[in-house]
């Protein structure tokens, strides 16, 4: 009987150690989307979505995770391989733009992961850059990029049908399930409700007699709760509105000096880049005019996460604004910088997302 000889050939052995090498990276590939498509669904189950633009939204994030999952699966089932690595190439490849952009600008969190935040510089270099490379390096030799031969039905469909029934199910779970605005352990902040509306004045109407009418004799002593109001009709348009405290107050550990005089509030997040420009500029400000320190004063506070080395992060170490914190109670979700003018505890301007410049800030303090 004859014995069949191995193939030792050189380039064989190559062949077979890249193939084995490709199926085991982008098993890993699917593997790291998987885990990060479960981490951000429930990120989204959870927890309100705020974003600066479209990219962050969370409408981008009901795009992305059923395209992520989608992936995750098509490189898990090694159906048509060699599309799926190039796919799969192309998606790490953005990866890497997007993480790098955070990690240049300082983010501290590359927001890959949901609610697990992890350091884009670790996200780089120890993942996105990782795997690209390895799947530039073990490509799939010998694979087509489009078939035939086609694979065998049994195995196409049962990838297929289970994945066209899991990623709009998914989808519609995501959108009926979107987190309330509001609970006991958070709150997205909506600025526009810390302004009071002014009150306004009682309007009065006065119904004088008709004096050329004279009276028949009257015949028993009138009514002088009817008579009033037949003379006098009062009509109040709006309820007077006594001058709300500013919710926040409750949360921050310098309120009571917050609460007495004019203040300029900056709150701000460690790692926004917007707060790391103007706080500086809003210090340098106030050094300008603290000989009206009574009239007008500036404060920092700190947005949790706090940074775990205790660094004041933007903030100069010789500052002379007062800084605070907010308690990690309650977490609250703001764009920042987010500026508060507020006097005596009453807010009377606000701006998120920005640092409006002096002559904002006094006319919001001093009408102008």
């Amino acid at each position: 009987m004859p014995i069949k000889k191995i193939n030792k050939h050189p380039d064989f052995v190559v062949i077979n150690t890249m193939k084995k090498a490709n199926i085991l990276v982008m098993y890993i590939a699917g593997a790291v989307l998987l885990v990060a498509t479960i981490l951000k669904s429930h990120q989204l189950l959870t927890e309100p979505i705020l974003s600066e633009g479209f990219w962050e939204s969370w409408e981008f994030f009901l795009i992305q995770i059923p395209l992520e999952l989608g992936l995750a699966i098509w490189l898990l089932s090694g159906l048509f391989r060699k599309a799926a690595w190039l796919i799969a190439t192309i998606a790490f490849a953005g990866f890497i733009a997007v993480t790098l952009q955070k990690a240049l600008i300082g983010a501290e969190s590359c927001g890959c992961f949901g609610t697990v935040h992890v350091n884009p510089w670790i996200t780089l270099f120890a993942i996105d850059l990782p795997i690209l490379l390895l799947l530039l390096v073990f490509r799939p030799v010998g694979c087509k990029l489009m078939p035939p031969p086609w694979p065998r039905p049994a195995h196409f469909f049962a990838v297929a049908i289970p994945t066209f029934i899991l990623l709009p199910a998914m989808e519609i779970a995501l959108i009926v399930n979107k987190p309330p605005m509001q609970t006991e352990t958070y709150e997205v902040v909506d600025t526009a409700k810390w302004i009071a509306p002014k009150p306004t004045p009682l309007t009065t109407e006065i119904n004088e007699p008709d004096l050329s009418v004279v009276p028949a004799e009257p015949t028993k002593e009138p009514n002088t709760e009817s008579a009033a109001a037949d003379v006098i009709n009062v009509e109040q348009t709006d309820p007077v509105i006594e001058d709300a405290q500013w919710p926040m107050l409750e949360h921050i550990d310098i309120a009571q000096d917050l609460r007495s005089g004019i203040w300029v509030v900056l709150l701000y997040h460690f790692d926004c880049p917007d707060c790391a420009e103007a706080i500086p500029a809003y210090d340098r400000l106030y050094r300008s005019i603290r000989a009206n320190e009574d009239i007008i004063r500036f404060a920092f506070v700190h947005l949790p996460p706090f940074d775990d080395s205790g660094d004041a992060g933007p903030v100069p170490a010789d500052t002379v604004c007062a800084l605070g914190k907010i308690d990690t109670g309650k977490m609250f979700y703001v764009e920042t910088p987010l500026v508060v003018v507020i006097e005596n505890g009453t807010v009377l301007g606000v701006w998120e997302g920005h640092a409006p410049g002096l002559d904002e800030i006094l006319n919001a303090a001093f009408g102008g």
